[in-house]
């Protein structure tokens, strides 16, 4: 086949007609223009000669090598293979197709699309090949006796290409764990109900569905592969010994494979149905994985006798607001015509970013500034102010400096049961002074509905009051959250009179004469690795006992809460 398509001599160039060469008829070479790939992966370069053309006005010739200027071959090269990789750096996709007369050009025609680069880059990820012998190996491994059960005759097998139905879980389901904001200091006990056991259900044959759904799954880049699923198979049969008599009623877990049968032996790693806290753990994590952000894990302190029942039903929502309220969301979803849109490629001066327009950040001397410096919170807002990002109809990327709060989360959140107030939150990393950690989700509602909510959603409720100033009269429509049934991890942050973090409001999605920013948590100091993050529920009492005669703890309302925060400077109680 390969002396099908070897290529023929080309004609030897007589220099015939050839003028401009010095004494010894020889002409100067520009550099090499072009490459072509034979068959038997030899290159020919197209060589571009100075002071000397055909008749026909062309002054190239194609040559295997330059003997006596490597030079321009090598820095041909190194310049091709810079743009191949760069290539491959962008995708790993490739054209298979070309004309049926031009198989010849094949090899050249890989080459300029950086086959070999991508070929590469594509051995990085997780590959199917070569599962079957990986799959046979933990077989084997697999059915050697087991120290610890003896009976790995006994383990579980599944077999593909039968009619018998596939395995069946339960599929982890929507929940929370609990915890309180607003007004209240502290989080009481949850009382609750240990969360309901998951059915046992018995593994079954594995269909030919199945295995074609297998086999989708280890094609994918997310899939382990089988070398680890092996590891998995061989780590998780330890406890799978069916040779015991199963009561009426109960599932076994594993069934004899009938001798007929025939197929390529799969060991599955059984998955025990998810119950309470890892059950929450779960649920939260993939809705947080679907907005992009960090993993959120709930420490092992909490059991599931802990878990109220409402939070079963609690949907995990990382970066947007729910509307009960269709009217509520009209108002929230402006037109695209109402917004500030600036025109940047990159944003870097506030007082020429057309979004910024309405901005009332600004230094000393009246000029424009973000409220961001380097990725982190500058703290340089004034009272009543809120911080505008640029938007979604703006012309910058994802990774402007201006779209902090609104990025997803890139830093782990745990969930941890505190000593006296309930629940808490805290990053097992340190954070430093600026860093923007989420924003406060929920049901947004009216400000005057709050009164006609449940008693126990009151310890949840959050005002959208960042653009309010104490002692005003402060016009427009007032809004809050309520995180009861829905929410994030900020639902469970406590309040501290001394505070790891601070809030400040931001919009992106939405404009400012709608009254509906997002709250914004942002670390106000360096907050070591594992400390609890708090806020202080009543900052304007903060506020107020500077202002007064230095006491640092005033007389009890009648409708206060005592404080639990613990904190050296503590005021002593919370208004309700």
């Amino acid at each position: 086949m390969m002396d099908m398509w070897k290529r023929s001599p080309s004609p030897e160039e007589s220099w015939s007609d050839a003028e401009g060469g010095n004494e010894n008829g020889e002409w100067p070479i520009k550099g090499v223009v072009g490459e072509e790939v034979d068959p038997d992966g030899t290159s020919r370069y197209e060589v571009r000669w100075g002071n000397w053309s055909r008749k026909d006005g062309t002054n190239t010739t194609w040559q295997t090598d330059i003997t006596d200027r490597n030079d321009l071959v090598n820095r041909w090269n190194k310049v091709q293979g810079l743009k191949r990789n760069v290539l491959a750096q962008n995708s790993l996709d490739m054209e298979v197709s070309w004309p049926d007369d031009a198989v010849h050009k094949r090899f050249t025609f890989l080459r300029a699309q950086a086959y070999e680069e991508k070929r590469r880059k594509r051995l990085d990820k997780p590959s199917a090949a070569n599962w079957d012998k990986e799959i046979e190996s933990a077989c084997r491994r697999t059915d050697e006796p087991d120290a610890e059960d003896g009976n790995a005759a006994s383990r579980l097998r599944m077999r593909r290409g039968t009619p018998r139905s596939t395995p069946s879980y339960d599929i982890p389901c929507s929940s929370s764990a609990k915890h309180t904001r607003g007004p209240t200091p502290s989080n009481p006990p949850s009382s609750s109900k240990r969360g309901a056991s998951a059915r046992k259900r018995s593994p079954s044959i594995l269909g030919d569905d199945t295995f074609r759904s297998l086999m989708f799954n280890l094609s994918t880049n997310k899939v382990e592969s089988p070398r680890a699923i092996s590891k998995g198979v061989t780590e998780g049969s330890k406890n799978l010994i069916t040779n015991r008599p199963v009561r009426s009623g109960q599932a076994g877990t594993s069934k004899p494979v009938p001798p007929a049968m025939k197929g390529d032996v799969i060991f599955v790693r059984p998955v025990k149905p998810l119950r309470g806290r890892a059950l929450l753990q779960s649920s939260w994590n993939k809705a947080a994985q679907e907005a992009g952000a960090a993993d959120i894990r709930i420490s092992g302190e909490i059991v599931d006798g802990d878990i109220g029942q409402h939070l079963h039903k609690f949907k995990y929502m990382e970066r947007s607001y729910h509307f009960d309220n269709d009217g509520l969301q009209s108002i929230f979803n402006v037109d695209p015509g109402a917004f500030l849109v600036c025109g940047c490629t990159t944003c870097q001066r506030a007082s020429q970013c057309d979004c910024q327009s309405e901005s009332e950040i600004m230094n000393d001397r009246g000029h424009k500034l973000y409220a961001y410096s380097g990725g982190l919170f500058a703290f340089r807002i004034p009272q009543g102010v809120e911080v505008v990002e640029c938007n979604k109809y703006c012309k910058c990327s994802r990774m402007c400096d201006n779209r902090v709060a609104q990025r997803p989360r890139d830093i782990p959140i745990e969930i941890f049961k505190t000593k006296q107030c309930g629940w808490g939150a805290r990053c097992p990393y340190a954070l430093p002074k600026g860093k923007v950690l989420g924003i406060y989700t929920g049901t947004l509602l009216r400000r005057e509905d709050v009164e006609n909510l449940p008693p126990e959603h009151i310890g949840y409720v959050f005002d959208l009051d960042g653009t309010e100033i104490r002692g005003q009269d402060n016009a427009g429509d007032k809004f809050s959250v309520d995180s009861y049934d829905c929410g994030n991890w900020t639902r469970f942050v406590n309040h501290s009179c001394s505070p790891s973090m601070k809030v400040y409001s931001v919009i992106f999605d939405t404009i400012r004469e709608v009254h509906m920013p997002y709250v914004a948590f942002v670390a106000a100091r360096d907050i070591p690795a594992g400390e609890e993050l708090t806020i202080d529920y009543e900052p304007s009492a903060a506020e107020e006992m500077a202002e007064d005669t230095g006491k640092q703890k005033q007389k009890m309302s009648p409708t206060a809460l005592a404080c639990k925060c613990g904190a050296k400077r503590c005021r002593g109680w919370i208004k309700q």
